[in-house]
């Protein structure tokens, strides 16, 4: 399952992470990685906020869904606070009394395994990649590579979304969390004007983004702050739509 395209999706993560990146959308493309490279149902890095677990960003595969207690508690939160990979090798086994709640949250969701790897930075807990797959783990699952993509997760929390390098990782995790919170927003207004559906407006979102020479995070924002002053007139911002004439190349120092 380690394959070429994951191995090259790796590589584009790592040169990602020395450039202007937008947080939020660099952990969504963690976890669509993790999705593709285990052949998962479902890829979430979930952080801690205090004692709180939060879902930040998930793939999953066509329309999967899942119950949300999934991506906070059982193996994930065990995984975020003691900084351990976790794992539910077969959700449907008999004779294990651990996350036995959770076991049958999975078998409702679909779910056959969980695994899930810490990410930690200077031995301080941030949260999980959690990897949800539909049939029982097996032995033919790459670990490295898990534990490979948490590790780049921690790293970009630590380096951050701005110029200036981040050092307290409680406020990296609090940028996400708002990061994500706005990028749902703007997606829901894009959704719902266009008719799209969630991930054809996420997908819009980004393109849009790139179009106006900015960042999905800054752009969702934007959106949001436009909703909010005129929300029965968003279709005549010029936000929504790709500019007319292209936006100049982003200088080094700019």
């Amino acid at each position: 399952m380690n394959t070429t395209p994951t191995r090259l999706a790796l590589a584009d993560i790592t040169a990602t992470l020395i450039t202007r990146f937008d947080l939020p959308a660099l952990l969504e493309r963690i976890a669509g990685t993790a999705l593709a490279g285990f052949d998962a149902h479902i890829a979430v890095i979930s952080l801690l906020d205090g004692d709180a677990l939060h879902a930040v960003a998930t793939a999953s595969v066509g329309s999967a869904a899942a119950d949300e207690r999934l991506f906070t508690s059982g193996p994930v939160r065990t995984s975020a606070r003691e900084t351990a990979v976790a794992m539910i090798g077969d959700a449907s086994a008999a004779g294990s009394s651990r996350w036995e709640q959770y076991r049958a949250l999975a078998e409702e969701s679909g779910v056959g395994a969980v695994r899930a790897y810490p990410v930690v930075a200077l031995g301080v807990g941030l949260g999980a990649l959690a990897v949800y797959t539909a049939e029982p783990w097996g032995t033919q699952r790459p670990d490295e590579l898990g534990q490979m993509l948490a590790d780049l997760t921690a790293l970009a929390l630590t380096t951050g979304a701005s110029e200036i390098r981040r050092v307290d990782a409680s406020a990296a995790v609090q940028a996400v969390l708002s990061g994500a919170a706005t990028i749902s927003g703007a997606t829901g207004v894009l959704a719902e004007f266009f008719d799209d559906s969630t991930s054809a407006a996420r997908t819009r979102l980004s393109r849009l983004a790139r179009a106006h020479g900015t960042t999905d995070s800054e752009h969702a924002a934007a959106i949001i702050a436009a909703q909010n002053v005129a929300p029965a007139d968003i279709g005549s911002s010029e936000l929504i739509y790709l500019p007319t004439s292209p936006v100049p190349p982003r200088r080094f120092d700019s």
